[in-house]
């Protein structure tokens, strides 16, 4: 009697972490993320101190339990892995639409569940071979981008290597927040602002104003920083987007007026 209890007992668990999301990371996203099997698979990019992260798991646990089977859900701390920084994850919440190795599309901050459930549903039986005109637009702008790749090198900020992602929102702002992060050079930085000035004109959203905002401040431009600080945190709340790191910011900037 035991026994057969037992074996019911693991079936149902095991039922229920089928319909869970997987946490993965730098040791086997590889292998989980890259596969030909013609399945969608969901990526949730998230962090344990992300506000809205922790408001989109209930959506998540639902959308997985629909799919069961059909979709896989997977997650990523970003906190404790690199992943998100080679596939140019900036901001949390960040999910990505994948199926057979390709990148069909990434979003950022809160979604409501229909609009999850509408990408689910665009994408479960998308069919990759099939590339038309606009899809080749739209993988252009959802493709990985490392921006630190060429970091170090002389041809860093080569017209060509930026030329590339000139018409990419998102990418554009990429490289600018690296330039943010990892140079001190006014030169750099300046370039930097145009850079992230060209992704707003492309796309103006709350992580690219955030970034304009912070080079600002590191080129001492404070008032100007300070602005673009309060129209970065506008554009968040708008959006249901995390906007501590831009609050503390602020205060830095405070500090230096």
């Amino acid at each position: 009697m035991f026994s057969r209890y037992l074996i019911v007992f693991l079936f149902f668990s095991a039922l229920s972490l089928s319909h869970a999301q997987i946490e993965i990371n730098d040791d086997n996203a590889e292998e989980k993320l890259l596969t030909n099997n013609d399945r969608l698979i969901l990526v949730d990019f998230y962090a344990t101190w992300c506000g809205p992260c922790k408001k989109m798991d209930p959506i998540l646990k639902e959308l997985s339990e629909k799919y069961a089977g059909r979709v896989d859900f997977y997650k990523i701390d970003v906190d404790k892995n690199q992943v998100d920084d080679a596939l140019g994850v900036t901001a949390m919440p960040t999910y990505f639409f994948i199926k057979n190795s390709t990148n069909l599309e990434s979003i950022e901050g809160m979604r409501s569940k229909a609009v999850m459930e509408e990408l689910i549903e665009k994408y479960m039986y998308y069919d990759t071979d099939v590339v038309e005109v606009e899809e080749v637009v739209e993988s252009t702008e959802t493709s990985y981008y490392n921006a630190s790749s060429n970091h170090g090198y002389d041809n860093e900020f080569s017209i060509s290597n930026v030329a590339d992602i000139w018409d990419s929102s998102r990418k554009l702002n990429s490289l600018a927040w690296h330039i943010y992060l990892e140079h001190d050079e006014d030169e750099v930085l300046y370039k930097g602002i145009e850079i992230v000035e060209r992704s707003i004109e492309l796309d103006q959203n709350y992580h690219n104003t955030d970034t304009l905002a912070a080079l600002y401040f590191k080129t001492g431009k404070y008032k100007l920083a300070l602005k673009k600080a309060k129209e970065a945190i506008k554009i968040a709340k708008r959006d249901s987007v995390d906007y501590s790191s831009t609050t503390n910011l602020m205060n830095e900037i405070i500090d230096q007026l």
